[in-house]
């Protein structure tokens, strides 16, 4: 079994006793991203699929993750070889995705699940030609996510959950953005303004908020959380609920479980992310679920 890790720097000095125990039981080799782009990522990963690679390790939060995954997929074209997997040793701020899978930012632990090698089929989501493996958003959280980053960037000290809350309630404050939107897929067709709109593989996002309490990444179904416009003394309650996951409770929550393709349109160009990457906004989203695309290492 040959296993690359692909690393976001720094590594831990934890992570490096670990390698250097794993490099005396397996084939590996170790590449470090840069720190100057995500593309790096995805590269890297292209790289190692092309050189024989069976094992993927991505040491890093879910954009890591994400980036990897679209690296695979543009190589392979969605053509994954039978013997191949990929894991994760989670590092990041938020690591949603695997916190839904079980695995903690134990270093030891995540070393056993690459020994043990068991495996789990796990859902993937692509809108228009990018795919993802935790969530996508449009709306009010794509430019939460935007100011987060940047809050982390400015105040390195700065703990990226609490860089989301800080910059959630700082745009509460200031404006708090609608959007008119139609979305339609199989047993869905909703027309309505929103403040936003997540569609998640597991049950969180932005590190702290359980947007879709009832998420599962195996089902072959992903689920979507609209929140309609409210006030701000509202919005700052429905944020609370949502680091709760009782936000699914308020009338102005919406959710839908879906399985077919769903189509979004906006009369304005919307801001929008995946796996915390944000990018330019767009009126239209095509979104389908790759059921079972991709194997995983897991508990």
């Amino acid at each position: 079994m040959k296993i690359k890790f692909i690393v976001k720097p720094p590594a831990k000095k934890e992570f490096e006793r670990e390698l250097s125990k794993f490099k005396e039981e397996f084939e590996i080799e170790k590449e470090l991203t840069e720190r100057e782009g995500p593309k790096c990522a995805r590269n890297l990963a292209k790289r190692a699929i092309e050189e024989g690679f069976n094992r993927i390790i991505f040491v890093g939060g879910d954009g890591l993750l994400s980036e990897g995954i679209n690296g695979i997929f543009e190589t392979t074209e969605g053509r994954i070889p039978p013997d191949f997997a990929i894991g994760t040793i989670p590092t990041g701020a938020g690591n949603n995705f695997a916190k839904g899978l079980g695995i903690t930012k134990d270093v030891k632990k995540a070393f056993e699940i690459i020994r043990n090698d068991k495996i789990v089929s796990v859902d993937l989501g692509k809108v228009n030609e990018r795919y993802f493996i935790n969530c996508f958003s449009i709306g009010f959280d794509a430019l939460i996510n935007r100011v987060a980053n940047d809050l982390k960037e400015k105040y390195r000290f700065l703990p990226r959950n609490l860089s989301y809350l800080f910059a959630a309630f700082k745009e509460i404050i200031i404006k708090i953005p609608n959007f008119e939107v139609e979305m339609e897929t199989k047993g869905l067709n909703y027309q309505g303004k929103i403040i936003l709109a997540a569609i998640t593989n597991s049950q969180s996002y932005g590190a702290i908020f359980k947007v879709n309490p009832g998420a599962l990444i195996s089902d072959g179904s992903f689920n979507l959380c609209l929140i309609e416009p409210v006030g701000k003394i509202r919005a700052l309650f429905d944020l609370y609920c949502a680091t709760r996951g009782t936000h699914v409770n308020l009338t102005e929550v919406k959710t839908f479980l879906f399985s077919s393709p769903l189509s979004v349109f906006s009369s304005e160009p919307i801001p929008w992310e995946t796996d915390g990457e944000v990018f330019e906004p767009e009126k239209e989203f095509k979104i389908s679920i790759l059921p079972r695309a991709i194997k995983f290492l897991t508990l």
